[in-house]
């Protein structure tokens, strides 16, 4: 239990009456409990199931299991709550037997003022053993940061115990030459002092181990890798390694000539000191050397900007050494795959950029999907635990559009975020036509290129099939918006849709789909029956006039609503849960039905599915894409599939992408999916409901 927790109390009693009185007793002195009742095992093992009990309270009766019944049943479950028992006498041999068999206290119905007394204790020993627990993890959780420090230390660091190494780190190993860790195990101490100086040293220790011992560092020759000696400092601390006692040491390096400490000092001060990879400022640099100067070579340089989709949740949930270990992982995972003349860096917090020296575009975007690949197959497990991460790509030419550094990271960021709000886990390239709009931040200019869109048919509509796996063949197609920008180049909704947003025109936006989109639906039912998802944004969701607009399209273009699914963001509904709630509710009085997509980013989904009465929740294409590698997602996805059919309402697995998944989705109770895996959006409509894909 939680500290601030009401303590969770099961009584067995003959009656839910009798359970009370004695709940009613213990609420009167002073104990803030909520109740749970059973009179037999198999209820007992029933309530267990709802919640585990913080304590169980036995009577005696007749039809009662007996105390020591349900102590086994507890051990058996693993339950390690207390419990009370109650006879109609406690005599002291009665009491000892008791707690030979495991009962925590035994006390009569003839003296009611006991009980009392016996549950506070148990409740104090609960609070206790709660703190304790919450201090025990709280100091691992320091020791597991510590060491990573001491791990990641530029300093030589090591721990003795009884004057033998028990820990080194890699600077410390490099110091004397030593290859690995296990080498050092049991080494004693004075085997890297200079011989003529040992005593000094073994009387300073035991000097240290004095309780008012004021020296804690000592100047001392050791010896170098080749036995000549070098004259240090060492400082000492107390330390604890596993639990037990130690002493730390820090060895640090005095020369006359010190040339090979400033150049170890000076690369240092280029490093990340977690990853190892080039710090932000150091990439900076560089980066406004090499555009300043520019380039001789015809070979493209591009700048690759790469963020951590799912990076703020693993930390939430993982505690911060161990998504310092993942940044550790994902840095070496990118290490590897760069060229010799390339330049990477960890630019943020969970973001990198390389400098990608001497490419073409082509090998660029191949390199880029290989690393969006590579990262959301890379797999991390800690104490059990696997980790799966996802990473969303900008990428920015450098070009005479794009020559200074600070442009050049900003535009790399943009293509970033595009990517990600576009629904992560893919690569996007900088549109200098619509990301200098959004840069300019102009709202005339940025009203001017949506119009000059519309006007010159630069939007249009790509069809993905949504295929439902209990054997419905119903036709259904999710409406995805495109847009090319003056070069022909496609641009991502995602992209420009911020800048709609941004000016206040997305809503504008919403309405040219809506419009075309009903307008090839219209044409196709001359022939065919089917579903159209369509997408809008927070802006349609706030207009009131939206919903009456949309009725008198439907009578436009004699459309019946139930052939019409609007999908609304989780986030959007999050932020608006009233205008949410009000949305679909008029969206039915239209025959139409409404999705949540992008369902389960969130830590409030299932609260925001019991406010907002949707019909169709999509699950986020990232929960899908990790349930093949991660348990802990499956059973999250599980828990979303149950509550959606409890709710009566359907569950649509987005961006399934490969086969692999499908058993596992079949198992988690989804009705459809939709994804590459299917078919890829595509500018006709015609897909092939009645072929057997999975």
């Amino acid at each position: 239990m939680k500290m601030d927790e009401n303590l969770h109390l099961l009584i067995v009693e003959e009656s839910i009456s009798d359970a009370e009185s004695l709940a009613n007793e213990l609420r009167n002195s002073g104990h803030a409990i909520e109740l749970a009742y059973a009179a037999d095992l198999a209820a007992v093992e029933s309530q267990i199931s709802e919640h585990a009990p913080d304590i169980v309270i036995v009577g005696s009766g007749d039809n009662l299991p007996d105390a020591a019944s349900i102590t086994t049943t507890l051990e058996r479950l693993g339950i390690s709550a207390p419990v009370i028992a109650i006879g109609a006498e406690a005599p002291e041999d009665a009491v000892i037997e008791a707690r030979k068999a495991g009962i925590s206290a035994l006390v009569s119905y003839d003296r009611p003022d006991h009980l009392p007394l016996v549950f506070k204790r148990e409740a104090e020993i609960i609070a206790l053993k709660t703190r304790l627990s919450a201090f025990t993890d709280t100091l691992q959780t320091s020791e597991k940061r510590a060491h990573a420090l001491i791990e990641n230390s530029s300093d030589a660091i090591a721990y003795i115990h009884d004057g033998m190494h028990v820990y080194a780190n890699r600077p410390y190993l490099d110091l004397f030459d030593i290859d690995t860790s296990d080498d050092i195990d049991g080494l004693p101490v004075l085997d890297m002092i200079s011989s003529d100086q040992r005593d000094k040293f073994r009387d300073f220790l035991k000097q240290l181990d004095n309780p008012g011992a004021q020296e804690n560092s000592l100047d001392i020759d050791c010896i170098n890798p080749n036995g000549e000696p070098f004259n240090s400092t060492m400082e000492f601390s107390p330390a604890t390694m596993d639990g037990e006692a130690c002493t730390q040491i820090i060895i640090r390096v005095n020369s006359g000539d010190n040339s090979e400490l400033q150049k170890k000092i000076k690369s240092l001060s280029r490093q990340d000191m977690l990853t190892g990879l080039w710090n932000r400022q150091y990439f900076m640099k560089i980066l406004e050397g090499q555009v300043g100067a520019g380039s001789s070579s015809k070979k493209q340089r591009a700048l690759v900007y790469l963020t951590l989709d799912n990076f703020k949740i693993i930390r939430e949930e993982a505690g911060i050494v161990a998504s310092d270990l993942i940044l550790c992982e994902i840095g070496n995972l990118l290490s590897r795959n760069i060229g010799e003349k390339d330049l990477l860096s960890r630019f943020g917090d969970y973001s990198f950029a390389l400098l990608k020296q001497g490419t073409d575009m082509a090998s660029l975007q191949a390199t880029c999907q290989k690393l969006q690949e590579d990262i959301a197959g890379h797999t991390t497990e800690i104490d059990g635990r696997t980790f799966n991460m996802t990473a969303s790509i900008g990428v920015c030419e450098i070009n005479r559009h794009a020559n200074d550094a600070q442009k050049i990271i900003s535009f790399a960021d943009m293509a970033c975020e595009v990517a990600r709000t576009s629904g992560g886990n893919q690569v996007h390239t900088h549109s200098t036509a619509v990301d200098d709009s959004i840069e300019t931040d102009m709202e005339q200019d940025s009203d001017l290129i949506i119009r000059e869109t519309i006007d010159n048919e630069r939007f249009y509509l790509v069809y993905q099939p949504i295929v439902n796996l209990k054997g419905d063949k119903s036709e259904q197609y999710e409406i995805l918006l495109r847009i090319t920008d003056a070069g022909g180049n496609v641009i991502l909704p995602g992209q420009f849709i911020s800048i709609a947003e941004r000016t206040g025109l997305a809503g504008e936006v919403d309405r040219w789909v809506i419009n075309r989109a009903f307008e090839t639906l219209q044409e196709y039912q001359q022939e065919n029956e089917a579903t159209f998802f369509i997408k809008i944004t927070g802006a349609s969701l706030a207009d009131t006039g939206f919903v009456d607009w949309v009725g008198e399209k439907l009578k436009e273009y004699n459309l019946d609503g139930s052939a019409i699914v609007f999908e609304i963001n989780e986030r959007s509904a999050l932020s608006n849960l009233i205008q949410a709630t009000d949305f679909v509710g008029r969206m039915h009085e239209h025959g139409c039905r409404v999705a949540l997509e992008h369902f389960g980013i969130s830590e409030q989904a299932i609260q925001v599915m019991g406010r907002v009465p949707a019909d169709i929740f999509k699950v986020d294409g990232s929960l899908i894409g990790e349930m093949s590698t991660n348990k802990d997602v499956q059973a999250k996805v599980r828990t979303f599939t149950e509550a959606i059919r409890e709710k009566e309402a359907i569950s649509i697995a987005e961006c399934v992408d490969d086969a692999g998944v499908l058993a596992l989705l079949w198992q988690s109770g989804f009705n459809s999916i939709q994804g590459f895996f299917v078919q890829e959006p595509v500018k006709e409509l015609g897909f092939e409901f009645d072929s057997e894909i999975v």
